[in-house]
């Protein structure tokens, strides 16, 4: 696992972000069964996880190993476990600033605030950010 570069990829959103937003910490866990049971949470079944942002820590989450659930041609559901290593830059920032923008909301509005829970908000903020980067070449 490149644990390094998910920390340079931090750092850099870090760096880009202004001053005012919340400053996390990362967190790795095996896969993301080990991270929601750290993190005491249940998902449903048609639900996936894949970053946990703990407000109280102000730390971001990441597995080191993620499941994704495709659909064959034929119907069939089936799962394939991708390493962390596999997954873009650009999807790692996004995560990344997709959880961020969820503690700086929660900073805002509260952390039980409607703002806060706003996951096509967060995802808005973080495809707007990772645009953003690439033009000024730094992902």
């Amino acid at each position: 696992m490149n644990i390094k570069r998910i920390h340079d990829l931090y750092n850099l959103i870090k760096d880009r972000l202004p001053s005012t937003y919340p400053k996390a910490r990362l967190a790795f866990f095996e896969n993301e069964e080990h991270m929601l049971e750290r993190e005491n949470m249940k998902v449903g079944a048609d639900e996936s996880v894949y970053a946990i942002v703990d407000p109280d820590t102000s730390t971001i989450s990441l597995p080191l190993k993620m499941t994704f659930e495709y659909t064959a041609k034929d119907g069939q559901i089936y799962n394939k476990v991708v390493s962390i290593d596999k997954i873009s830059d650009e999807e790692i920032c996004h995560t990344l600033l997709h959880e961020s923008f969820h503690l700086l909301m929660g900073e805002r509005y509260g952390y039980s605030s409607k703002q806060y829970s706003d996951e096509k908000g967060c995802d808005k903020f973080g495809e707007r950010w990772v645009k953003k980067m690439k033009k000024e070449k730094l992902i």
